[in-house]
């Protein structure tokens, strides 16, 4: 499936801001391989608060139309222009599929260029009575989503589907313990409590009203929780200080209502749409002070929808001052009241706005949904790779009929076969199976492969790998194990620690675990998955696991990204789709932004987790390991170097988080054998020892070349290095050969292409140039085995991630 792209546009306030969010995460839940972009107005609330849930923002310098005579309004047609001008550039750049206005001031440029260029738009309107740029662009809207009945007066009753409006996911499901929540607020379980909140801007005649009888407050035996906004904040700090009223807490903006909402027993706010659709999910009673200046004072109409329905109390702002204080205390004094009010405003909430639009997108776009239970036989296209054949594997074990087609034959494919899977090596369609449910493709097939081309002209249902990885994990239990070097001996290690613990699990490995032989460990339950989360073509942006590791964000894939920027905001992006309590496990040395909560390891005891006194001792590294109180001492680790030392802390860390105890995990690192192709050893005698190694990064083959001058002190160390990727090795050829310099002989192979085409002037005989060693050369793989034939090396390594292991049997078989 090819990527789906979708602006989401408006803001200017928290009403508008939070249900854009929301309904970014159900879309980002629903549609496979998705790009989100948020337009904003500069300077307003949506370029703070998008950027911290992990999306893209860009600002336009727009802003309203006052009703009032004002001079600011003679910028407003000059601002209009050149926001239209930008919005038009942002969409021919972006190429949006789809468009979605929230309301505010961004809006108005962006749905009309996408109108007008017929790119679907939807429009999502919060209040009873909609605003001035919904209201002109409704001409251009596929879909209208109300919150209330009667909208048929401002829209084409055709285009609107009522939806209630969309309310942050931790709402939405309020699942916060209160007496954690009382906790988090320094507040008495013994008190019923009062929360105040005036939108995100706060509320003048609500902060007034309440700091006017703030004595009736702290006189009571309630307690409030106080939000202000900035502009009120220190005011009420400096009375509620200097009167050390400690029932009364105060913030600028509560970060986590979800908190503030479970913890209260009465709720006093604006009458916003927002807040009332948040209040209604929630279930709290409440009163509602309208605010007086909304346009056709919509907030009164808001309120007015529960108050028909005895779901709630309204208090007119100019009544507030003289009567709020009062009824408030009268209210939460009336548990019969309390109760009624709350048992009412529970029938009017929509707990799955979010996910009604995202459905309709899908609609829209023509995007079906496929379930994998309904799978009878599924085709691979690139079956031969590692994750692809992983998941071959997997629907092979579930007794689905699998197929595919792969360019190379290699002892992978050969396995599969072995298995009873079919493939084939010739790219022609008379190889395509009949009544295939789904195509799986990696990414790595050329588009003008034809067997890709007939799946996509006769309209097959094709996902990535990465997209049917997404789905296998949406409703389980994942670990995702992510990072441009490190990921797959973690996985395998994490997979082997639980497994052996006893532990249910599925594992995706990007490599051969010598534990088991196979990339894939399967269980019949399905309870618990671990899945390498691959950064290239963004696959790991698939997942949202329960628990992610980071293992390094070095600049790599710069033929996909753009510059080291782009791959970090990816990272980003990726840790802030972990699950709401969720944990990240990130190495130290990387400073990532996350939402989620965040344990650090490394070699370092500054980490929450590390590894410490460390020792090589008869080729075999030995180390303690420390978490909090926690310590594993003497663990003596099969696969050598530090940076594996720091995989294995990795490793723990996810153990320690899912409480196995310290004996399994010293067992499962003591008892792994490795990944094939990672440090592994082919040879070991008292005369030569061969070793082959995967790296393919100049990072990689610095630790790779350092643990084998660690382990063999003094011996002469030749090392046959297959770069990987023409871009690659245009990119970091000054890095690639600083890193091979160490070597006592260095022996290069020609660029492995994989998917690419040469670049000019890109070649091995360049590479070598850049090497300050005089021990180099470039070999083929017969004038390498010849010349091995008489001359034994000490210590020889194969480094590369390309079709080097090829090169191993033969070049064993000539040094024995």
């Amino acid at each position: 499936m090819n990527k789906v792209k979708i602006i989401i546009s408006g803001g200017g306030t928290g009403g508008h801001v939070f249900p854009a969010i929301a309904i970014a995460n159900a879309l980002k839940e629903k549609i496979n391989n998705l790009e989100i972009l948020f337009i904003g107005a500069k300077g307003k609330i949506e370029m703070e608060k998008i950027p911290a849930q992990g999306y893209k923002i860009i600002g336009l310098n727009i802003s309203g139309f006052h009703r009032s005579l004002t001079a600011k309004n003679l910028s407003f047609p000059f601002k209009l222009i050149l926001s239209i001008f930008k919005a038009k550039k942002i969409i021919k750049s972006f190429k949006p599929d789809l468009v979605i206005g929230v309301g505010g001031y961004a809006s108005g440029p962006t749905l009309r260029v996408a109108g007008k260029k017929n790119i679907p738009v939807i429009i999502q309107e919060q209040n009873s009575y909609p605003g001035i740029t919904n209201k002109l662009l409704a001409k251009y809207a596929k879909k209208i989503f109300v919150a209330y009945e009667g909208m048929d007066k401002y829209f084409d009753k055709d285009k609107i589907i009522i939806a209630g409006n969309p309310v942050r996911q931790s709402l939405a499901e309020l699942k916060v313990d209160k007496t954690e929540a009382l906790k988090y607020f320094n507040l008495a379980e013994d008190r019923k409590t009062i929360l105040i909140v005036g939108g995100s801007q706060g509320a003048r005649t609500i902060n007034e009203s309440i700091y006017n009888k703030i004595k009736l407050f702290n006189n009571s035996n309630y307690q409030l929780i106080w939000q202000t906004g900035k502009y009120f904040y220190d005011t009420a700090n400096e009375l509620i200080n200097s009167k050390n009223y400690d029932n009364i807490k105060i913030f600028k903006f509560i970060t986590k209502m979800d908190y503030a909402y479970a913890v209260a027993d009465l709720v006093v706010s604006r009458a916003g749409a927002i807040s009332i659709s948040e209040i209604c999910a929630v279930k709290k009673p409440a009163i509602f002070v309208p605010y007086p200046f909304a346009a056709e004072d919509h907030q009164t109409k808001n309120a007015m929808a529960l108050i028909n329905k005895n779901a709630a109390v309204l208090i007119p702002d100019r009544n507030a001052k003289s009567k709020l204080a009062d009824e408030i205390i009268e209210l939460i004094s009336n548990e019969n009241h309390l109760l009624r009010l709350s048992e009412n405003i529970s029938k009017l909430s929509f707990k799955n706005s979010a996910e009604i639009i995202a459905e309709e997108v899908k609609k829209i776009l023509n995007i079906k949904s496929i379930n994998l239970q309904n799978i009878k036989n599924v085709y691979f296209l690139g079956i031969g790779g590692i994750g692809m054949s992983a998941l071959a594997r997997y629907f092979n074990a579930k007794n689905i009929i699998v197929s595919g087609y792969d360019k190379t034959q290699t002892a992978l494919t050969d396995n599969l076969t072995k298995e009873g899977i079919e493939i084939s090596f010739e790219d022609d369609i008379k190889n395509i199976p009949k009544d295939i449910d789904l195509v799986i493709y990696t990414p790595a097939i050329p588009k003008e492969n034809a067997q890709y081309q007939y799946f996509i002209k006769n309209n097959y249902a094709l996902m990535k790998r990465s997209e049917v990885l997404g789905l296998l994990t949406k409703d389980i239990f994942t670990i995702a194990i992510a990072g441009t070097h490190g990921k797959t001996s973690i996985t395998s290690l994490t997979a082997h620690i639980l497994k052996k613990s006893g532990l249910d699990i599925t594992a995706f490995i990007g490599g051969i675990c010598n534990n088991y032989n196979s990339n894939l460990i399967i269980s019949e339950k399905n309870e618990m998955i671990i899945v390498e989360a691959d950064e290239f073509d963004k696959s790991f942006l698939s997942l949202y696991p329960d628990i992610a590791v980071i293992s390094s964000i070095d600049a790599d894939h710069l033929d996909i990204y753009k510059d080291r920027k782009s791959l970090t905001d990816a990272f980003s992006e990726f840790a802030n789709q972990i699950k709401p309590d969720g944990t990240l496990i990130i190495n130290k040395k990387i400073d990532l932004k996350c939402k989620s909560n965040k344990i650090t390891y490394s070699l370092d005891e500054n980490s929450d987790i590390y590894a410490k006194d460390i020792i090589v001792k008869d080729n075999e590294y030995n180390f303690n390991l420390k978490y909090k109180e926690k310590e594993i001492k003497d663990i003596k680790i099969k696969i050598p170097g530090r940076h594996n030392i720091e995989n294995a802390v990795a490793a723990a860390g996810v153990a320690y988080l899912l409480n196995i105890d310290k004996k399994d995990i010293k067992t499962g690192i003591e008892s792994f054998k490795g990944v094939k192709r990672r440090f592994e050893y082919i040879l070991k005698t008292e005369k030569t020892i061969f070793i082959d190694d995967y790296a393919h990064h100049p990072n990689e083959i610095k630790a790779c070349i350092k643990t084998v001058k660690e382990l063999y002190p003094g011996k002469k160390i030749t090392g046959i290095f297959q770069p990987h990727l023409f871009s690659r090795t245009k990119y970091f050829a000054d890095e690639f050969a600083e890193s091979l310099e160490p070597l006592d002989n260095i022996i290069l192979l020609d660029i492995y292409p994989a998917r690419e085409k040469p670049i000019k002037g890109i070649n091995s005989e360049m590479l070598l140039k850049k090497i300050e060693n005089n021990n180099k050369c470039l070999m083929s793989v017969k004038e390498i085995l010849n010349n091995f034939k008489d001359k034994k090396p000490e210590v020889i390594i194969t480094i590369g991630a390309g079709d080097i292991d090829k090169l191993i049997e033969p070049l064993k078989n000539v040094l024995i």
